[in-house]
């Protein structure tokens, strides 16, 4: 790893050190090799480790320790003061038990064990605990021990981790920002695992390991990342299936969307009138569109993706409700009224592109460069 992250962990470890909330001590307990921690016995199911199903080996190490049990009440404090910063709320009950039942952990392993680890700070003999010197990361890259005006601006941060993290992320970690002066993390988001197409965990051995290379090969980089953002739920474990994509591709993208942004511009060309025109957007009309985008923009700032992508999706089936009713097309309509609506449908369009962008980002860029120029695109090939 780079040099300056070796700095930045061993001035962590250091400022641990300082306040007194790092010791040695010889410990015996049962060891994991795949999660490379000590376990309890509560941490086993049926004597073995859940995550690699494995019988952990007794071991005895003369290892540092970190005085994390020093920082419950604090972090308990923390999070009755502040219940929002973790998502999902369900888990905020798991995470109190965990931090109340938290005992002082293991930093260190010998450095004969593990020689590639970070040697500690006066004891070329032992090595930083892996998970330990990799949290100090979230602060390291951004000046802590060197740039502390670039720290302070920058934290605290959101973390962003997977379901089996909260431990590390929401209990570890935040006794080690209480220990250096830090404060604690911003927002905690525990996102949800992708399982296989059966509603199980992928698993070579049960067969069911949907590849992510193999499926941006098949659909394309952006489909996959619109189902990942918008077909997986955000904060729950959600099945992988390819049905579903392509379903939600071709109803979503394809029918909803490209298809309503095809027939403004279209229309706009055959009946030879000017559209993105805000100025003569009708105020009811746009007020609904508003009312959409602050929900859709609310559910951002929520980081509920999932939720967002259907939401957006509502605008624009809406838009074509709309279309539908007004009937544009009909000879027998008025020029300026054929010019009404679909300016009222382009900037719905605009706003619907605006907020697919970070969801399907070169899309959502074509189609607001393709409504300004009024060329007509077929933006989303339907999925057979």
């Amino acid at each position: 790893s780079d040099p300056k992250h070796h700095e930045g962990a061993r001035e962590f470890w250091r400022r641990c050190n300082e306040k007194g909330d790092i010791y040695k001590k010889k410990y015996s307990g049962l060891y994991c090799v795949g999660c490379e921690r000590f376990l309890t016995e509560k941490d086993l199911v049926d004597g073995k480790c859940p995550d690699h199903d494995k019988e952990p080996e007794i071991k005895e190490e003369e290892n540092y320790f970190f005085k994390l049990t020093k920082y419950r009440d604090t972090l308990l404090k923390w999070l009755e003061e502040n219940p929002e910063v973790l998502k999902p709320k369900r888990k905020l009950d798991e995470l109190k038990t965990m931090i109340s039942e938290a005992e002082d952990i293991s930093i260190s392993r010998l450095k004969e064990n593990l020689p590639w680890g970070i040697e500690v700070p006066e004891d070329p003999e032992q090595v930083f605990y892996v998970w330990f010197d990799a949290l100090t990361n979230y602060v390291n890259v951004i000046g802590f021990g060197e740039d502390e005006e670039k720290l302070n601006k920058w934290w605290p941060g959101i973390q962003l981790f997977g379901p089996d993290n909260l431990r590390f992320q929401a209990s570890i970690w935040q006794g080690m920002l209480a220990s250096v002066g830090l404060p604690q993390s911003k927002r905690l988001l525990e996102h949800g695992m992708i399982l296989g197409p059966d509603g199980r965990k992928m698993s070579k051995t049960l067969g069911n390991v949907i590849s992510p290379f193999e499926q941006e090969e098949k659909f394309g980089a952006e489909v996959v990342r619109f189902y990942l953002l918008t077909g997986i739920a955000t904060f729950a474990d959600s099945a992988y299936k390819e049905e579903e994509l392509i379903n939600m591709y071709n109803s979503r993208l394809a029918n909803n969307f490209g298809n309503l942004l095809n027939r403004t511009i279209h229309l706009a060309n055959s009946k030879d009138v000017k559209i993105n025109n805000v100025e003569v957007v009708e105020k009811p009309f746009k007020k609904e569109v508003d009312r959409f985008e602050t929900e859709i923009r609310d559910l951002y700032d929520e980081y509920e993706l999932a939720l967002a992508g259907e939401k957006i999706d509502e605008l624009a089936d809406w838009g074509n409700k709309y279309i539908t009713e007004k009937e544009p097309w009909e000879k027998s309509k008025e020029k300026e009224k054929v010019e009404t609506i679909l300016n009222n449908l382009s900037y719905l369009l605009r706003v619907v592109s605006e907020l697919y962008e970070p969801i399907i980002p070169v899309s959502a860029v074509k189609a607001q460069k393709a409504l300004e120029k009024r060329e007509k695109i077929i933006l989303f090939e339907k999925i057979s």
